[in-house]
């Protein structure tokens, strides 16, 4: 079992690895965005990425990319290259079907797409317009980044990390690009600057997905796709599919519903809570997320064989190793709000002002870090027992919850309410989902994780206030430009970082332990 152990922590390692640099990419990309266009087209561009991108829970991260992992991984397991190659065909020709007529859908219907995500928009005729247009010109996104996802679930399955884990920054090269070498050019054409983004958006899709083909070729799977919709291996995967879709629909009413009400918060609301978003969203996707990713394979393989009390095994651990990193990402950003955002957006176009306000929607947001780390390591569990119906339930628990406290706050709080709402309907989802697990399968060792959670927040504690006292040397309000206020940050990430690895070896923390381990072994070889 520390063999299967051993190898989700170095999955993890790759796909944090290609994650870590394409999340840093993300965050020039936002900086670009918000140094070079005015808050105004920012909110319409915003708003309009999110509808194509929104769909990724349906055709991409989740409902039918995450079932062709859990099937494919037990065929892959069998050591069946003729059986594994009629499924990837039969997969492809489905999702081509089914994609090209989503994109129609999205193209032809982007009026409708962009009301129903950002109604308060149309007091802002042009706006509104934008939004449209944007839309209708990145929709096909979803086709392409779609594509890729079901080869990365492939590969994933297969063993192969790697490509899937990298592709991600081929999208924000090429919008970082087109920001910087093509929105001045846009004005010639007749367009907003702004257009350069849905262009860079269209074009690293497509490399995103040309990306993935070396691998396949060299697993043997790069094939053509057919039309069997008969194969056994694909019903499989659209039986455990099909109750999903009720789950990423609900998401996507909760997710359109969201930034509808942020549109109404006025000039900004939209762009505050989405860059807050993206901060809370890189400790979660370079590390949270990888374990989940790597651990899913193991787990679904497990499940294939009967080895039902290895895969709690593993699931515990992978469920401890998330929450040792989201805890300290949880109180660094909390504390060091303000001297992140300063540096990475204040220039340009974005004032202080707009500072503060990012920073108070990123301290609310990153209460929720945890809540949301659990989240992401208890859905696929249920995924690898194909008990789908389950998340799907607690998906529209979390929309429930959302939509209740966002309508209770929103007046009172403004936009901030929203991110409270946030936070708790996460909470509430992850925990109902333990809980259900438990029932499920049995003791899942909760205990131990709640004790070893405690000993991770007593480290936090001389961190944040060691965090915080490097942060008082900064002078936040004079811009991101500041070589001081680089530096300070710089200072008090690495104190943070130090300190943390120091209390948690002091208070025993046991996956400090494993990572002392881990570098140990490394350095001996």
């Amino acid at each position: 079992m520390s063999d299967a152990k051993n190898a989700v922590t170095k999955r993890a390692g790759i796909v944090s690895a290609g994650t870590l640099l394409s999340r840093i990419l993300g965050l020039v990309r936002e900086s670009v965005i918000a140094a070079y266009f005015p808050k105004e087209t920012i909110d319409a561009y915003q708003v309009a990425f999110m509808i194509p991108n929104s769909f990724r829970r349906l055709t991409a991260e989740g409902s039918f990319s995450i079932s062709v992992t859990s099937v494919f991984s037990k065929i892959w397991a069998e050591d069946d290259i003729d059986r594994s190659r009629a499924f990837v065909r039969s997969a492809l020709g489905f999702s081509l079907i089914f994609l090209l007529v989503l994109t129609a859908t999205g193209v032809f219907g982007a009026k409708w797409f962009a009301s129903a995500a950002g109604w308060g928009f149309k007091e802002d005729p042009h706006k509104f317009a934008m939004a449209v247009s944007l839309t209708r010109i990145m929709f096909p996104y979803i086709l392409f980044i779609s594509l890729t996802a079901l080869a990365m679930g492939i590969l994933n399955s297969a063993g192969r990390f790697f490509a899937p884990a990298f592709a991600p920054v081929l999208l924000n090269v090429s919008i970082i690009g087109c920001a910087v070498g093509l929105a001045g050019f846009m004005p010639n054409l007749g367009v907003d600057p702004i257009f350069a983004m849905a262009v860079g958006v269209i074009i690293g899709g497509i490399a995103q997905a040309l990306l993935q083909l070396p691998s396949l070729r060299a697993i043997g799977l790069l094939v053509l796709p057919s039309l069997n919709i008969l194969n056994r291996d694909l019903r499989r995967v659209l039986k455990m599919t099909l109750p999903m879709l009720i789950g990423a629909a609900a998401y996507q009413i909760g997710l359109f519903i969201s930034t509808a009400f942020a549109s109404t918060m006025g000039t900004g609301a939209v762009t505050y809570i989405q860059f807050a978003n993206r901060l809370m969203e890189l400790p979660l996707a370079v590390l949270v997320m990888a374990i989940s990713t790597a651990a899913l394979p193991s787990m679904a393989a497990l499940k294939g064989e009967g080895k039902l009390d290895e895969m709690k095994i593993i699931f515990g651990h992978a469920l401890r190793l998330a929450l040792f990193v989201a805890t300290p990402a949880m109180i660094a950003l909390v504390v060091l709000a303000e001297p992140v955002i300063t540096i990475l957006y204040q220039r340009g176009l974005f004032t202080h002002d707009d500072v503060l306000k990012t920073a108070a929607a990123l301290r609310l947001l990153a209460l929720g870090i945890c809540f949301v780390a659990l989240l992401r390591q208890t859905v696929p569990v249920f995924y690898s027992l194909e008990k789908v119906k389950i998340p799907v339930i607690m998906t529209m628990v979390n929309i429930v919850v959302y939509i209740s406290t966002a309508l209770l706050l929103m007046k009172p709080f403004g936009y901030l309410g929203l991110c409270v709402a946030v936070s708790l309907a996460a909470s509430v989802q992850a925990l109902g989902l333990i809980i259900i697990l438990r029932k499920l399968i049995g003791p899942l060792s909760l205990q131990k994780t709640f004790l070893n959670w405690l000993r991770m927040l007593s480290a936090c504690v001389p961190m944040a206030a060691a965090v915080y006292a490097v942060s008082l040397l900064g002078r936040w309000e004079i811009g991101g430009n500041s070589a001081l206020n680089i530096g300070v940050l710089a200072l008090a990430v690495l104190t943070g970082i130090v300190m943390y690895f120091i209390f948690a070896y002091i208070v025993r923390v046991p996956e400090m332990k494993e990572l002392l381990g881990a570098v140990r072994a490394r350095s001996i070889r």
